[in-house]
Protein backbone atom coordinates (compact mmCIF):
# COMPACT_ATOMS: atom_id res chain seq x y z
CA UNK A 1 0.00 0.00 0.00
CA UNK A 2 2.86 2.33 0.46
CA UNK A 3 4.05 4.52 -2.56
CA UNK A 4 7.39 2.76 -3.99
CA UNK A 5 7.03 -0.84 -3.02
CA UNK A 6 8.13 -3.59 -5.64
CA UNK A 7 4.59 -4.73 -6.08
CA UNK A 8 3.40 -1.56 -7.72
CA UNK A 9 6.97 -1.12 -9.32
CA UNK A 10 5.91 1.67 -11.76
CA UNK A 11 9.52 2.85 -12.55
CA UNK A 12 12.99 3.14 -11.91
CA UNK A 13 14.99 6.25 -12.70
CA UNK A 14 18.45 6.56 -11.30
CA UNK A 15 21.12 9.29 -11.44
CA UNK A 16 24.40 8.93 -10.10
CA UNK A 17 28.30 9.56 -10.57
CA UNK A 18 30.18 7.16 -11.31
CA UNK A 19 33.29 6.39 -10.07
CA UNK A 20 35.80 5.23 -13.14
CA UNK A 21 34.32 5.40 -16.66
CA UNK A 22 33.99 2.67 -19.39
CA UNK A 23 32.20 3.80 -22.31
CA UNK A 24 30.95 0.56 -23.42
CA UNK A 25 28.42 1.50 -21.15
CA UNK A 26 26.95 4.50 -22.41
CA UNK A 27 24.21 4.84 -24.75
CA UNK A 28 20.56 3.17 -24.02
CA UNK A 29 20.04 -0.38 -23.22
CA UNK A 30 16.36 -1.98 -23.15
CA UNK A 31 15.03 -5.09 -21.50
CA UNK A 32 11.59 -6.37 -20.10
CA UNK A 33 11.42 -7.33 -16.47
CA UNK A 34 9.00 -10.21 -15.05
CA UNK A 35 7.89 -9.59 -11.78
CA UNK A 36 5.17 -11.98 -11.50
CA UNK A 37 2.57 -9.74 -10.87
CA UNK A 38 3.59 -8.03 -14.95
CA UNK A 39 6.12 -7.88 -17.44
CA UNK A 40 7.55 -4.34 -17.43
CA UNK A 41 10.17 -2.77 -20.40
CA UNK A 42 12.50 -1.13 -18.79
CA UNK A 43 15.17 1.46 -20.91
CA UNK A 44 18.19 2.34 -19.35
CA UNK A 45 20.00 5.42 -20.64
CA UNK A 46 23.89 6.29 -19.10
CA UNK A 47 25.28 9.41 -20.50
CA UNK A 48 28.94 10.69 -19.94
CA UNK A 49 29.47 14.08 -18.70
CA UNK A 50 32.35 15.79 -16.88
CA UNK A 51 32.03 14.01 -13.51
CA UNK A 52 31.49 10.51 -14.78
CA UNK A 53 28.37 9.51 -15.99
CA UNK A 54 24.89 9.91 -15.32
CA UNK A 55 21.80 7.15 -16.07
CA UNK A 56 18.33 6.80 -15.79
CA UNK A 57 16.18 3.69 -16.06
CA UNK A 58 12.65 4.08 -17.60
CA UNK A 59 9.68 1.59 -17.33
CA UNK A 60 7.96 2.45 -20.77
CA UNK A 61 4.67 0.68 -20.19
CA UNK A 62 4.18 2.69 -16.66
CA UNK A 63 5.73 6.07 -17.17
CA UNK A 64 8.63 7.62 -15.52
CA UNK A 65 10.06 8.50 -11.85
CA UNK A 66 13.29 9.52 -10.74
CA UNK A 67 14.65 8.16 -7.86
CA UNK A 68 18.59 9.02 -7.33
CA UNK A 69 21.25 5.79 -7.04
CA UNK A 70 24.00 6.06 -4.54
CA UNK A 71 26.45 4.74 -6.59
CA UNK A 72 26.71 3.65 -10.35
CA UNK A 73 29.62 1.41 -10.31
CA UNK A 74 31.85 0.07 -13.19
CA UNK A 75 34.48 -2.71 -12.88
CA UNK A 76 35.89 -4.53 -15.74
CA UNK A 77 33.08 -5.61 -17.86
CA UNK A 78 30.71 -5.25 -15.10
CA UNK A 79 28.38 -2.55 -13.96
CA UNK A 80 26.06 -2.03 -10.53
CA UNK A 81 23.36 0.65 -10.39
CA UNK A 82 22.39 1.15 -6.48
CA UNK A 83 19.26 2.39 -5.91
CA UNK A 84 19.43 3.26 -2.03
CA UNK A 85 16.02 5.17 -2.13
CA UNK A 86 14.24 2.31 -3.24
CA UNK A 87 16.63 -0.13 -1.14
CA UNK A 88 17.15 -1.73 -5.10
CA UNK A 89 20.09 -2.26 -7.32
CA UNK A 90 21.03 -3.87 -10.62
CA UNK A 91 24.01 -5.52 -11.07
CA UNK A 92 25.20 -6.83 -15.10
CA UNK A 93 27.98 -7.70 -16.89
CA UNK A 94 28.49 -7.18 -20.49
CA UNK A 95 28.09 -10.35 -22.64
CA UNK A 96 28.27 -10.73 -26.56
CA UNK A 97 26.95 -6.79 -26.25
CA UNK A 98 24.12 -7.05 -24.15
CA UNK A 99 23.50 -6.66 -20.17
CA UNK A 100 22.81 -9.66 -18.42
CA UNK A 101 22.31 -9.35 -15.15
CA UNK A 102 20.06 -9.61 -12.19
CA UNK A 103 17.34 -6.50 -10.32
CA UNK A 104 17.58 -6.98 -6.80
CA UNK A 105 14.98 -5.82 -3.99
CA UNK A 106 13.97 -6.62 -0.52
CA UNK A 107 15.68 -9.73 -0.65
CA UNK A 108 14.26 -10.42 -3.84
CA UNK A 109 16.05 -11.56 -7.38
CA UNK A 110 14.33 -11.08 -11.00
CA UNK A 111 16.60 -11.77 -13.91
CA UNK A 112 17.05 -8.81 -16.52
CA UNK A 113 18.45 -9.00 -19.66
CA UNK A 114 18.82 -5.75 -21.79
CA UNK A 115 20.20 -4.96 -25.19
CA UNK A 116 21.73 -1.57 -26.98
CA UNK A 117 18.79 0.08 -28.00
CA UNK A 118 16.08 2.12 -26.98
CA UNK A 119 12.51 1.56 -26.62
CA UNK A 120 10.47 3.60 -28.54
CA UNK A 121 7.49 4.76 -26.33
CA UNK A 122 4.43 6.44 -27.64
CA UNK A 123 2.80 9.18 -25.98
CA UNK A 124 -0.50 8.42 -23.59
CA UNK A 125 -3.18 7.68 -25.68
CA UNK A 126 -6.29 9.69 -26.20
CA UNK A 127 -9.85 8.53 -26.89
CA UNK A 128 -12.07 10.69 -29.00
CA UNK A 129 -13.21 13.40 -26.46
CA UNK A 130 -9.81 13.18 -24.70
CA UNK A 131 -7.11 15.86 -24.36
CA UNK A 132 -3.81 16.25 -23.15
CA UNK A 133 -4.05 18.76 -20.23
CA UNK A 134 -1.27 20.47 -17.36
CA UNK A 135 -2.38 21.43 -13.38
CA UNK A 136 -0.50 23.35 -11.98
CA UNK A 137 -0.53 22.46 -8.31
CA UNK A 138 2.56 23.92 -6.75
CA UNK A 139 4.00 20.85 -9.05
CA UNK A 140 3.60 20.33 -12.68
CA UNK A 141 1.20 17.67 -12.78
CA UNK A 142 -0.19 16.18 -16.74
CA UNK A 143 -2.63 14.33 -17.27
CA UNK A 144 -6.07 13.67 -19.95
CA UNK A 145 -9.78 15.25 -19.73
CA UNK A 146 -12.33 13.19 -21.17
CA UNK A 147 -15.58 14.84 -22.54
CA UNK A 148 -18.49 12.55 -23.05
CA UNK A 149 -20.68 13.31 -25.93
CA UNK A 150 -22.98 16.41 -26.32
CA UNK A 151 -22.35 19.98 -25.73
CA UNK A 152 -22.61 19.66 -21.54
CA UNK A 153 -22.07 21.45 -19.16
CA UNK A 154 -21.58 18.04 -18.05
CA UNK A 155 -20.73 16.30 -14.60
CA UNK A 156 -17.13 15.30 -13.90
CA UNK A 157 -14.97 13.32 -11.55
CA UNK A 158 -11.30 13.43 -10.52
CA UNK A 159 -9.90 9.79 -10.61
CA UNK A 160 -7.03 9.34 -7.99
CA UNK A 161 -4.83 6.07 -8.31
CA UNK A 162 -3.68 4.39 -5.45
CA UNK A 163 -0.40 3.57 -3.84
CA UNK A 164 2.75 2.74 -5.89
CA UNK A 165 3.82 5.60 -8.56
CA UNK A 166 1.41 5.44 -11.11
CA UNK A 167 0.48 6.91 -14.44
CA UNK A 168 -2.73 8.30 -15.74
CA UNK A 169 -4.31 5.36 -16.59
CA UNK A 170 -3.14 3.39 -13.86
CA UNK A 171 -1.37 0.92 -16.27
CA UNK A 172 -1.03 -2.59 -14.87
CA UNK A 173 1.46 -5.20 -17.53
CA UNK A 174 -0.25 -4.12 -20.61
CA UNK A 175 -4.41 -3.18 -18.64
CA UNK A 176 -5.02 0.37 -19.07
CA UNK A 177 -7.74 0.68 -15.88
CA UNK A 178 -8.18 4.15 -15.26
CA UNK A 179 -8.39 4.57 -19.27
CA UNK A 180 -11.18 2.06 -19.42
CA UNK A 181 -12.81 3.33 -16.12
CA UNK A 182 -13.12 7.08 -18.27
CA UNK A 183 -14.63 5.29 -21.26
CA UNK A 184 -17.29 3.52 -18.59
CA UNK A 185 -18.29 6.96 -16.83
CA UNK A 186 -18.22 8.92 -20.45
CA UNK A 187 -21.06 6.59 -21.50
CA UNK A 188 -22.49 7.44 -18.10
CA UNK A 189 -22.73 11.63 -19.40
CA UNK A 190 -19.85 12.00 -17.00
CA UNK A 191 -16.49 13.58 -17.83
CA UNK A 192 -12.89 12.98 -15.61
CA UNK A 193 -9.75 14.18 -15.23
CA UNK A 194 -7.02 11.18 -14.67
CA UNK A 195 -3.43 12.63 -13.96
CA UNK A 196 -0.09 11.11 -13.78
CA UNK A 197 1.79 10.66 -10.24
CA UNK A 198 4.54 13.07 -9.25
CA UNK A 199 7.07 11.52 -11.00
CA UNK A 200 5.73 9.58 -13.98
CA UNK A 201 5.22 10.66 -17.11
CA UNK A 202 4.83 14.32 -17.43
CA UNK A 203 4.59 15.09 -14.24
CA UNK A 204 7.03 17.07 -11.83
CA UNK A 205 9.65 14.39 -9.87
CA UNK A 206 8.83 16.15 -6.68
CA UNK A 207 8.31 13.62 -4.35
CA UNK A 208 4.97 14.25 -1.75
CA UNK A 209 5.98 14.49 2.22
CA UNK A 210 2.97 12.57 3.16
CA UNK A 211 -0.97 11.98 2.11
CA UNK A 212 -1.85 15.67 3.12
CA UNK A 213 0.09 16.85 0.10
CA UNK A 214 -1.54 14.45 -2.07
CA UNK A 215 -4.71 15.71 -1.06
CA UNK A 216 -3.54 19.36 -1.72
CA UNK A 217 -2.56 18.59 -5.33
CA UNK A 218 -6.24 16.61 -5.67
CA UNK A 219 -7.99 20.58 -4.81
CA UNK A 220 -5.54 21.85 -6.67
CA UNK A 221 -7.08 19.65 -9.58
CA UNK A 222 -10.61 19.79 -8.52
CA UNK A 223 -10.13 23.54 -8.77
CA UNK A 224 -8.74 23.21 -12.62
CA UNK A 225 -11.97 20.94 -13.55
CA UNK A 226 -14.41 22.97 -12.35
CA UNK A 227 -13.04 25.30 -14.72
CA UNK A 228 -13.02 23.50 -17.87
CA UNK A 229 -15.15 24.78 -20.94
CA UNK A 230 -17.72 21.97 -20.87
CA UNK A 231 -17.82 21.18 -17.13
CA UNK A 232 -20.75 21.71 -14.47
CA UNK A 233 -18.60 23.40 -11.61
CA UNK A 234 -21.51 23.07 -9.46
CA UNK A 235 -21.38 18.71 -9.65
CA UNK A 236 -17.53 18.19 -9.62
CA UNK A 237 -16.56 14.94 -7.34
CA UNK A 238 -13.64 12.59 -6.47
CA UNK A 239 -13.35 8.98 -7.90
CA UNK A 240 -10.80 7.24 -5.93
CA UNK A 241 -9.28 3.96 -6.16
CA UNK A 242 -7.00 2.19 -3.06
CA UNK A 243 -5.25 5.07 -1.06
CA UNK A 244 -6.87 7.33 -3.85
CA UNK A 245 -10.12 6.62 -1.78
CA UNK A 246 -8.73 8.07 1.71
CA UNK A 247 -6.82 11.21 -0.61
CA UNK A 248 -10.53 12.24 -2.11
CA UNK A 249 -10.95 13.37 2.26
CA UNK A 250 -7.83 15.32 2.69
CA UNK A 251 -8.39 17.91 0.11
CA UNK A 252 -8.38 21.78 1.82
CA UNK A 253 -11.44 23.29 2.94
CA UNK A 254 -11.80 25.44 0.02
CA UNK A 255 -11.71 22.82 -2.76
CA UNK A 256 -13.86 20.18 -1.29
CA UNK A 257 -15.42 17.77 -3.93
CA UNK A 258 -19.29 17.75 -4.25
CA UNK A 259 -19.28 13.90 -3.70
CA UNK A 260 -17.00 11.13 -3.03
CA UNK A 261 -16.91 7.35 -4.85
CA UNK A 262 -14.48 5.30 -2.88
CA UNK A 263 -13.46 2.28 -4.90
CA UNK A 264 -11.79 -0.43 -2.98
CA UNK A 265 -10.98 2.97 -0.57
CA UNK A 266 -8.56 2.38 2.41
CA UNK A 267 -10.31 3.13 5.36
CA UNK A 268 -7.89 1.74 7.78
CA UNK A 269 -4.74 3.06 9.26
CA UNK A 270 -1.58 1.97 7.73
CA UNK A 271 -1.13 -0.91 10.82
CA UNK A 272 -4.71 -2.24 10.01
CA UNK A 273 -3.98 -2.03 6.46
CA UNK A 274 -0.28 -3.78 6.50
CA UNK A 275 -1.50 -6.73 8.99
CA UNK A 276 -4.80 -7.72 7.44
CA UNK A 277 -3.20 -7.64 3.92
CA UNK A 278 -0.26 -8.99 5.21
CA UNK A 279 -2.14 -12.11 7.13
CA UNK A 280 -4.30 -12.54 4.44
CA UNK A 281 -1.94 -12.78 1.27
CA UNK A 282 0.51 -15.07 3.31
CA UNK A 283 -2.60 -17.24 4.26
CA UNK A 284 -3.57 -17.18 0.33
CA UNK A 285 0.44 -18.27 -1.15
CA UNK A 286 -0.52 -21.61 1.36
CA UNK A 287 1.87 -20.32 4.12
CA UNK A 288 1.66 -21.70 7.89
CA UNK A 289 1.68 -19.76 11.21
CA UNK A 290 5.48 -19.25 11.66
CA UNK A 291 5.23 -17.46 8.48
CA UNK A 292 1.88 -15.56 9.43
CA UNK A 293 3.29 -14.82 12.73
CA UNK A 294 6.87 -13.54 11.44
CA UNK A 295 5.41 -10.92 9.01
CA UNK A 296 3.12 -9.41 11.50
CA UNK A 297 5.94 -9.53 14.17
CA UNK A 298 7.99 -7.69 11.26
CA UNK A 299 5.49 -5.38 10.85
CA UNK A 300 4.79 -4.46 13.86
CA UNK A 301 8.53 -3.42 14.25
CA UNK A 302 8.57 -1.45 11.54
CA UNK A 303 5.80 0.59 12.10
CA UNK A 304 6.65 1.21 16.04
CA UNK A 305 10.08 2.80 14.40
CA UNK A 306 8.67 4.69 12.08
CA UNK A 307 6.17 6.50 15.16
CA UNK A 308 9.32 6.83 17.37
CA UNK A 309 12.40 7.85 15.26
CA UNK A 310 13.73 11.17 16.29
CA UNK A 311 13.87 13.17 12.92
CA UNK A 312 16.15 12.42 10.54
CA UNK A 313 16.94 8.85 12.23
CA UNK A 314 13.98 7.08 10.60
CA UNK A 315 15.70 4.93 7.99
CA UNK A 316 18.49 3.62 10.44
CA UNK A 317 15.47 3.42 13.04
CA UNK A 318 13.52 0.87 11.00
CA UNK A 319 16.78 -0.50 9.34
CA UNK A 320 17.69 -1.92 13.17
CA UNK A 321 14.11 -2.19 13.74
CA UNK A 322 14.16 -5.35 10.57
CA UNK A 323 17.19 -6.29 12.04
CA UNK A 324 16.19 -7.45 15.62
CA UNK A 325 13.48 -9.07 13.55
CA UNK A 326 15.94 -11.30 12.24
CA UNK A 327 16.36 -10.10 8.70
CA UNK A 328 19.78 -10.30 6.96
CA UNK A 329 21.71 -7.03 7.31
CA UNK A 330 21.35 -6.57 3.51
CA UNK A 331 18.00 -7.06 3.53
CA UNK A 332 17.26 -4.79 6.67
CA UNK A 333 19.09 -2.21 5.03
CA UNK A 334 17.33 -2.75 1.67
CA UNK A 335 13.86 -2.29 3.24
CA UNK A 336 14.37 0.38 5.61
CA UNK A 337 15.46 2.74 1.92
CA UNK A 338 11.68 1.69 1.15
CA UNK A 339 9.72 1.87 4.89
CA UNK A 340 11.56 4.35 6.09
CA UNK A 341 10.60 7.25 3.48
CA UNK A 342 9.19 10.76 4.94
CA UNK A 343 5.93 9.49 3.13
CA UNK A 344 5.60 6.32 4.70
CA UNK A 345 5.90 7.68 7.61
CA UNK A 346 3.51 11.02 7.37
CA UNK A 347 1.04 7.68 6.37
CA UNK A 348 1.69 5.91 9.49
CA UNK A 349 -0.03 8.29 12.00
CA UNK A 350 -2.77 8.94 9.54
CA UNK A 351 -6.58 7.98 11.27
CA UNK A 352 -8.60 7.94 8.11
CA UNK A 353 -11.64 7.99 10.53
CA UNK A 354 -11.55 11.50 11.10
CA UNK A 355 -11.56 12.94 7.12
CA UNK A 356 -13.86 10.34 6.79
CA UNK A 357 -16.46 11.39 9.29
CA UNK A 358 -15.34 15.55 8.27
CA UNK A 359 -16.74 15.46 5.20
CA UNK A 360 -20.62 16.02 5.54
CA UNK A 361 -21.70 15.89 1.00
CA UNK A 362 -22.65 12.64 -0.26
CA UNK A 363 -20.26 8.98 -0.37
CA UNK A 364 -20.41 5.57 -2.27
CA UNK A 365 -18.17 3.41 -1.28
CA UNK A 366 -17.82 0.01 -3.42
CA UNK A 367 -15.40 -3.00 -2.20
CA UNK A 368 -14.56 -6.01 -3.98
CA UNK A 369 -15.34 -9.29 -2.46
CA UNK A 370 -11.70 -11.03 -3.11
CA UNK A 371 -9.53 -8.22 -2.49
CA UNK A 372 -6.44 -9.12 -0.43
CA UNK A 373 -5.17 -5.42 -0.27
CA UNK A 374 -8.23 -3.63 1.10
CA UNK A 375 -10.63 -6.34 2.92
CA UNK A 376 -13.97 -5.52 1.86
CA UNK A 377 -15.84 -6.51 5.42
CA UNK A 378 -13.46 -4.60 7.62
CA UNK A 379 -12.87 -1.31 5.59
CA UNK A 380 -16.83 -1.25 4.84
CA UNK A 381 -17.24 -1.10 8.61
CA UNK A 382 -15.07 1.32 8.95
CA UNK A 383 -16.73 3.66 6.50
CA UNK A 384 -19.78 2.76 8.09
CA UNK A 385 -19.04 3.74 12.16
CA UNK A 386 -16.88 6.74 10.77
CA UNK A 387 -19.84 8.02 8.59
CA UNK A 388 -22.72 7.20 10.53
CA UNK A 389 -25.32 9.56 10.34
CA UNK A 390 -23.88 11.22 7.16
CA UNK A 391 -25.16 10.18 3.57
CA UNK A 392 -23.34 7.14 2.78
CA UNK A 393 -24.00 4.16 0.67
CA UNK A 394 -21.76 0.52 1.08
CA UNK A 395 -21.48 -1.87 -2.34
CA UNK A 396 -19.63 -5.32 -2.38
CA UNK A 397 -19.02 -6.44 -5.92
CA UNK A 398 -18.77 -10.69 -5.62
CA UNK A 399 -15.59 -12.11 -7.74
CA UNK A 400 -13.81 -9.06 -8.14
CA UNK A 401 -10.38 -8.63 -6.75
CA UNK A 402 -8.53 -5.66 -5.84
CA UNK A 403 -8.63 -3.79 -9.62
CA UNK A 404 -12.26 -4.96 -9.72
CA UNK A 405 -11.26 -7.97 -12.09
CA UNK A 406 -13.15 -10.73 -12.64
CA UNK A 407 -11.02 -13.24 -9.63
CA UNK A 408 -10.62 -16.54 -8.44
CA UNK A 409 -8.16 -16.18 -6.02
CA UNK A 410 -7.71 -11.85 -5.03
CA UNK A 411 -3.78 -12.85 -5.86
CA UNK A 412 -1.94 -9.64 -6.63
CA UNK A 413 -0.25 -11.98 -9.59
CA UNK A 414 -3.98 -12.21 -11.40
CA UNK A 415 -3.99 -8.40 -12.33
CA UNK A 416 -1.62 -8.47 -15.38
CA UNK A 417 -3.00 -11.47 -16.54
CA UNK A 418 -6.76 -11.14 -15.95
CA UNK A 419 -9.20 -11.28 -19.37
CA UNK A 420 -10.13 -7.29 -18.70
CA UNK A 421 -8.57 -4.11 -17.21
CA UNK A 422 -11.86 -4.13 -15.29
CA UNK A 423 -14.50 -6.92 -15.13
CA UNK A 424 -17.31 -5.71 -17.41
CA UNK A 425 -19.84 -6.34 -14.95
CA UNK A 426 -18.26 -4.61 -12.33
CA UNK A 427 -17.53 -1.08 -15.00
CA UNK A 428 -21.37 -0.91 -14.65
CA UNK A 429 -22.22 -1.03 -11.54
CA UNK A 430 -19.18 1.77 -10.85
CA UNK A 431 -20.38 3.88 -13.45
CA UNK A 432 -23.83 3.23 -12.23
CA UNK A 433 -23.05 4.30 -8.66
CA UNK A 434 -21.00 7.38 -9.89
CA UNK A 435 -24.49 8.15 -12.48
CA UNK A 436 -26.60 8.52 -8.76
CA UNK A 437 -23.77 10.41 -6.87
CA UNK A 438 -24.60 12.75 -9.58
CA UNK A 439 -28.01 12.77 -9.95
CA UNK A 440 -27.45 13.97 -6.42
CA UNK A 441 -26.24 17.22 -7.46
CA UNK A 442 -29.35 18.76 -8.61
CA UNK A 443 -31.89 17.97 -5.92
Amino acid sequence: MIRTILAALAVIAVTATAQARDERFAGAWNGELDVGAAQLRLELRIEESADGYTGVMVSVDQGGAQIPASQLNFDGDGIEVIMSAMGARYAAVLEDGALVGTFHQGGAEFPLVMARGSVEAAGPELAPGEREVIVEAGVRLAGTLRLPEGDGPHPAVLMLNGSGSQDRDMTIGRHRVFAVLAEAYAQAGIASLRLDDRGMGGSDATPASGPRELGADAGAALAFLRAQDGIDGQCVGISGHSEGGIIAFLTPADSQPDFILMLAGQAGTLEETLLEQGEVINRAMGAGDDVVEATRARQLAMLEALRSAAPGETVQAVEAAFVGQGLPANVAAQQAQIWGQPYVQAAAFLDPAEPLAGFAGPVTAIFAANDLQVLAEANAGRVEAARDGLPTRVVTLEGTNHLFQTSETGLPNEYATAPHAMAPEALERIAAEAAHLVAGCSR
